[in-house]
């Protein structure tokens, strides 16, 4: 199993040569493009932005363009995005067909934005994608691959459309098109695709199936909360996801509960959806990935903790433990700034303090469980000392978690 994400990424800029959005593009665990199922490449790059990786990081306040397919427009994926954040870009492969007109009428009408890729005055290609032109609002057209003095003739389908020149290698192609009315541009002369390579953190698929199945068959919200209990990992994307397209839901959040409250179950069944369809989830006879036993041994070492030092926790305490230790992850394995999550999830005193100063007993906690990752035992026991734990006790139940890992170093003591 390779735990390796990767997703290139080129820049699209506007006459004065500014970002103004980037276009995505799929790569498989090796780096490559092989794309056997259009499905599952822009799943893919979905959850790999917005899971992993994070909208801030892979392209802040830009757009982001993303190649789609016919069968993914059926579905209401697009409408746990935010439509100012993407634009959906339409293959000249896709099959065009009378469910997915109206599906891309449907989104348009909803304020999502498409753009053609590829686009051609070949007729074929006119007959096929016209109908939907009135909801298109660029043409990207391969400068390579098209006849030049086309845009002469009148009218110009496309001239209510915003005009995009892709493949730009020198820049006499540049100052052509830009001459016939291009405001945008994109291709090696600008810049090349760039590969983001990162560790990927990934949920088991059985467990998204699972969740997902719950979810068809309406179970109720306890049940819903219990099974992301146990899937500390699917936790940890929600939590991404929700920071990257709707941070208003985690906006004083204390619980993962809350979130799956303010998101609803329907954008949750959704958002599964579009885990299911990436193919992104580990399966069980897979090797451990040692950022996810990390990420395990991080949460279950914040409730080892809190049990130890109050023995019958109450469900809010637990939440609040559970939270902080998945905050903390948010900035250990997938480069969010622990100040920027505070500043977006403006969270309750008792989880800020706990993650920032390290104070009151969850803070404290939150140290000790630092300290046990450094190895550091004896360190995390003087912090503990004023709640009876003993070192003894600490190097007989912590250290299994964490030298499963692979990561940091085995407790000593």
């Amino acid at each position: 199993m390779h735990h390796t994400l990767n997703v290139a990424r080129q820049p699209i800029l506007n006459r004065s040569e500014q970002i103004v959005g980037y276009e995505f593009f799929y790569r498989d665990a090796y780096g490559e493009c092989s794309i056997d199922d259009p499905r599952h490449a822009t799943a893919s790059v979905l959850v790999n932005l917005l899971n992993q990786l994070g909208s801030a990081s892979a392209f802040g306040d830009a757009v982001a363009f993303i190649n789609t397919d016919g069968p993914l427009l059926l579905t209401d994926i697009l409408r746990t995005l935010p439509k100012e954040k993407f634009v959906f870009e339409l293959s000249a492969s896709m099959k065009m067909s009378a469910r997915i007109h109206e599906a891309i009428r449907y989104f348009h009408a909803l304020g999502y934005r498409f753009a053609l890729d590829n686009a051609s005055f070949h007729p074929h290609y006119f007959d096929t994608f016209s109908p939907i032109f009135p909801y298109i609002e660029y043409a990207k057209f391969d400068v390579t691959q098209t006849d030049i003095e086309q845009f002469h003739n009148h009218p110009n389908p496309y001239s209510k459309m915003k005009l995009v020149a892709q493949k730009v290698e020198f820049y006499e192609m540049a100052e052509a098109y830009e001459q016939l009315g291009f405001e945008y541009f994109q291709g090696f002369y600008f810049a090349k695709a760039h590969l983001i390579t990162t560790q990927r953190i990934d949920p088991q698929y059985m467990d998204v199936m699972s969740l997902f199945s719950l979810l068809q068959h309406n179970g109720s919200i306890e049940q819903i909360c219990d099974a992301f209990k146990q899937q500390h990992i699917l936790s940890l994307q929600l939590i991404q996801f929700l920071h990257s397209v709707h941070p208003e839901h985690l906006d004083g959040v204390l619980s993962v509960r809350e979130m799956i409250e303010r998101l609803g179950t329907g954008a949750l069944m959704q958002w599964l959806l579009l885990i299911i369809y990436s193919k992104s989830g580990t399966k069980a006879m897979d090797e451990k990935n040692p950022h996810a036993v990390f990420a395990q041994a991080r949460i279950d070492a914040m409730l080892s903790l809190l049990e130890k030092v109050s023995p019958s926790p109450d469900e809010k305490l637990l939440e609040h433990a559970r939270l902080i230790a998945l905050l903390s992850l948010l900035e250990g394995i997938m480069n969010v700034p622990i100040q920027h999550i505070i500043d977006t999830l403006h969270p309750d005193n008792v989880i800020e303090e706990a993650l920032i100063t390290h104070s009151g007993i969850l803070g404290r906690i939150y140290a000790s469980v630092l300290k046990l990752e450094k190895g550091d035992v004896s360190g995390a026991a003087i912090l503990l000392k004023s709640y009876n734990i003993s070192i003894e006790s600490l190097a007989r139940n912590i250290p299994e978690a964490y030298t499963a890992s692979g990561i940091i170093t085995p407790p000593i003591g």
